[in-house]
């Protein structure tokens, strides 16, 4: 069987999961379409007669591996997913990684029997939302008025320097972590790196990826000099208005402890869809 054979099986396992269960996984498809050595990520899967029954992806972000899975309905409680991880812990083992952080929909009745089997520590949340124009609190003056100073374009490619830098400002990354990163997102056919200027000088950077009419907005920073003026609001509102002229809904995720990008986003017409529980595995 093909990769791309495997991954339309991958992506039928996580509809059906999604349905039986009234959840959303966060398989990070961006780098599951990418082999490892080039950046993206690591997954295993089990079949019985031909129909795939579980999965289990390891995703390098940051410095830090990240991993999430499922089990077909009607094949649970069977150890697949306890033998999935064991071999994973195989993999991960051989890098070097920062932290191991075990990510589960929060609103999963399946994962938690198996995480309570594990030493785990509970590390943090994160909102997963989706703009919605009747929930904007904006008045269309202000609306229009804040894209005027800033500008929003795509990073050249002798600009990965400022990309990385801006990365390692915002997200408290070390320069070798965000320079990986760098490498293997720009891979990605449908990933747009953008650079938000403010009076033609860089201020921040968001990456943007798209596919089956849906935007998700990624690493989104301003430059903590230049914050308080605006420049967040006016980008997210471009790109806003650029996806909707393009037919695309527009998505982001939010950690719960950053409370002022929360309030942010949500002045700006987004909502909560679906929230993401990150384990920090102490084994």
């Amino acid at each position: 069987m093909t990769t791309i054979e495997t991954l339309k099986d991958v992506e039928e396992l996580q509809h059906r999961c999604e349905q039986f269960d009234g959840i959303s996984l966060k398989l990070n498809w961006d780098m599951l379409r990418q082999s490892s050595s080039s950046g993206g990520a690591d997954w295993l899967v089990t079949y019985e007669d031909e129909l795939l029954v579980g999965f289990l992806g390891m995703y390098g972000i940051g410095g830090d591996m990240e991993v999430c899975g499922m089990v077909r309905p009607g094949y649970r409680r069977r150890g697949i997913f306890t033998s999935l991880w064991k071999r994973a812990l195989n993999i991960i083992a051989r890098g070097n990684n920062n932290q191991l952080l075990l990510n589960a929909p929060a609103a999963s009745s399946t994962a938690k029997p198996f995480l309570s089997t594990l030493p785990l520590s509970f590390n943090h949340s994160e909102y997963q939302m989706k703009w919605d124009g009747a929930h904007s609190h904006l008045s269309s003056s202000e609306a229009s008025s804040a894209t005027e100073a800033v500008i929003l374009r795509p990073a050249r490619e002798d600009e990965s320097a400022i990309l990385i830098e801006l990365d390692c400002d915002g997200f408290n990354m070390t320069h070798e972590d965000a320079s990986k990163m760098y490498q293997s997102q720009k891979l990605e056919d449908m990933e747009e790196h953008i650079i938000i200027e403010l009076d033609g000088k860089p201020a921040g950077k968001m990456r943007l990826w798209t596919e089956e009419n849906e935007t998700w907005i990624y690493g989104f920073t301003v430059d903590k000099k230049l914050r308080g003026l605006g420049i967040g609001r006016s980008s997210l509102l471009q790109t806003i208005e650029r996806e909707r002229r393009n037919y695309n809904g527009v998505n982001l995720e939010v950690a719960l402890d950053n409370p002022n990008a929360l309030k942010l986003y949500e002045s700006c017409g987004f909502v909560i869809v679906n929230k993401q529980d990150y384990y920090r595995y102490i084994g």
